[in-house]
């Protein structure tokens, strides 16, 4: 019984001495219209069974999926991997015949082959898939692939060791929720549950005319009362927001943040793939892409600002990789499955540690495109992801 991806077919075996010992012919059309392409697999038995693999689906992002060459970094350790990954999308999918239309990786020529597939062993997801969708597939990872600011909250609040490490937040409701936290904090910000980028996120602290109301384009609105921070904050919160305070992470004037990069490795445990610093223009309230002066490696910024030597850095990382972990594995115990994450954080200047969010679908190939700095950590979070797949295959 031959086994490929999640079809299999029962085959006539024949002895053949003309072929070398532990050699087998299989035809490329024994499935029939889904061909098996002629690549590097791993096999193993199991009595009569013989499982061929691993066949690993992949869901990116449609501007990529149309123009797959520009994610080749993914597939720099493909000699690791072998098998059949192919790239698809949702529209993909005939439910009645279960087959796949796709792109498969071609290692031979670094190019992506059209192709009609089995429902594969595993699949690696990169957009917002439906649970309909999802449920089509045995193994599925970075499914559901975001995690917004409230759910993040609640599910890390309450926890023994991370409640510590989470800043001081409320949900918000009208000015009188923002007013109560203004006066424990001097400063907040108020972040929308489900933007990302710094998007709709507004800064509001106390100052001698009022209140003083910064968006992320460094406009800013000086507030003279209550009344008048009500009206404002109506007509500028759309949607739903929380109430965050504001911790203190300025050195030399600009606020600086931190992400760490966190994966599965094949043995199906968490490591550290990578860690980053933002530094932002003098005067932003964030530090995303269009807000950023400089990125550099987080271990050079804790270097350069922090004035940390080597052991203390390393010391500082186990620490952050200790609570992250802990972050994520909460968020998998909600439900989430998940083989990769990026956790933003603030370290303040008494070297506290600020759990902000979870990033399950941050940037990636978009890296690509952006500075040196941006890119360094790629060659390490791009193709660890497929490592964790064939795990999951069982190859």
């Amino acid at each position: 019984m031959l086994h490929f991806g999640q079809i299999s077919k029962e085959l006539l075996l024949i002895i053949d001495n003309q072929l070398p010992d532990y050699q087998l012919l299989i035809p490329q059309n024994a499935f029939g219209s889904i061909i098996i392409p002629d690549l590097p697999y791993d096999c193993y038995f199991q009595e009569n069974n013989l499982y061929l693999g691993p066949v690993i689906g992949f869901i990116p992002q449609e501007k990529f999926y149309k123009d797959p060459q520009q994610m080749l970094m993914r597939f720099a350790k493909y000699e690791k991997i072998r098998g059949l990954i192919f790239l698809f999308r949702p529209e993909n999918i005939n439910r009645i015949s279960n087959t796949i239309e796709g792109y498969y990786f071609n290692p031979k020529n670094k190019e992506f082959i059209e192709g009609l597939f089995p429902f594969p062993d595993v699949v690696y997801n990169r957009i917002s898939l439906s649970k309909k969708t999802a449920k089509l597939f045995n193994t599925i990872f970075n499914y559901p692939n975001t995690i917004n600011k409230l759910k993040f909250w609640t599910l890390l609040r309450n926890h023994a060791d991370l409640k510590a490490y989470i800043p001081k937040t409320l949900k918000y409701t009208n000015s009188k929720s923002v007013l109560h936290m203004v006066e424990g904090c001097n400063s907040v910000y108020l972040k929308p549950y489900n933007k990302s980028q710094g998007k709709g996120i507004f800064h509001l602290k106390e100052s001698e005319e009022g209140y003083l109301l910064t968006d992320g384009s460094f406009n800013s609105i000086h507030i003279k009362n209550k009344k008048q921070l009500n009206r404002v904050l109506k007509r500028k919160l759309k949607g739903s927001y929380l109430i965050q305070q504001e911790i203190f992470s300025i050195i030399a004037g600009k606020k600086i943040d931190f992400r760490v990069y966190l994966h599965k490795d094949q043995n199906n445990k968490w490591f550290l793939s990578g860690m980053e610093s933002k530094i932002a223009k003098e005067g932003s309230i964030i530090s995303n892409f269009i807000n950023r002066e400089n990125m550099m490696p987080g271990e050079k910024a804790l270097q350069q600002y922090f004035q940390l030597n080597s052991d203390e850095i390393e010391q500082l990382k186990t620490i952050i990789f200790e609570l992250s972990k802990k972050a994520i594995t909460e968020i998998e115990k909600s439900g989430y499955k998940v083989g990769e994450t990026a956790i933003d954080l603030i370290i303040d200047e008494e070297l506290k540690i600020w759990l902000l969010e979870a990033q399950l679908n941050f940037a990636a190939e978009k890296k690509l495109i952006r500075s040196e700095a941006e890119q360094l950590v790629l060659p390490i979070i791009l193709p660890a992801p497929f490592l964790y797949a064939k795990t999951l295959s069982g190859f």
